[in-house]
């Protein structure tokens, strides 16, 4: 079972239903929505098997498969000087 994270747009017109059973489709096959934005785009993580279920729903339009990197942060190393904590 491996996750792949994808872009998925809903189709106008937006509504709650749609999104409701949209949200529960990915939740049900143990998928994550990561992100949400405007107008109906969503990144979600599913696992690869079910990516074709998604496609073939009414209204769902698949993007494309994002890759997500941990960013690297460095780190600042500062002395410390006699009298500071």
């Amino acid at each position: 079972m491996s996750l792949e994270t994808c872009i998925v747009w809903l189709n106008e017109p937006l509504t709650t239903k749609k999104v409701e059973v949209f949200t529960r489709a990915v939740v049900d096959r143990g998928g994550r929505i990561e992100l949400t934005a405007t107008r109906g785009a969503f990144i979600i993580s599913i696992d690869h098997t079910f990516i074709d279920e998604l496609r073939a729903m009414p209204g769902v339009k698949l993007i494309g498969g994002v890759e997500i990197r941990p960013r690297k942060v460095p780190i600042i190393k500062k002395p410390l000087r006699a009298g500071e904590s």
